[in-house]
């Protein structure tokens, strides 16, 4: 196996154990059917609020229309909401509610303690070495 190869098939793996984790344990605190993915957008638009879709996408590195089932799915939900910009009516923004903003708080419990369980083999320095390493890809 190339190391190309072999670099796919880890971060996979790491990627696969962190969604099992987040699987296993989500349904603790997601009331609302939010599910991980849902969690990590909502995380980003909190950072980013309030921000057009366009820009959360960019963020998160996925294109619009990748976003826009889960945006809508999200809304129904009562977790965000869609507002038209003030200073450019064309423009649609996005914020968390306030049961958005509830539910986060217990999801960055979850996502914590799953990444935890995630990187426990790993030290600190060497922690700190993957979050440089991520950063820079």
């Amino acid at each position: 196996m190339s190391d190309a190869q072999s670099l796919a098939h880890e971060l996979d793996r790491v990627m696969r154990k962190l969604d099992a984790q987040m699987h296993k344990t989500m349904p603790k605190v997601d009331h609302a059917r939010v599910g991980p993915m849902g969690s990590l957008l909502l995380m980003q638009l909190e950072a980013m609020q309030p921000c057009s879709i366009q820009a959360l996408a960019t963020a998160m590195g996925r294109d619009n229309s990748q976003l826009t089932r889960l945006l809508r799915d999200l809304e129904s939900k009562g977790v965000l909401i869609r507002k038209t910009s003030e200073h450019d009516a064309r423009m649609t923004l996005l914020e968390l509610t306030d049961k958005g903003g509830l539910f986060l708080a217990d999801a960055k419990s979850v996502l914590t303690d799953a990444v935890d369980g995630v990187v426990e083999p790993l030290d600190t320095n060497e922690k700190s070495t993957l979050l440089a390493l991520l950063r820079k890809i």
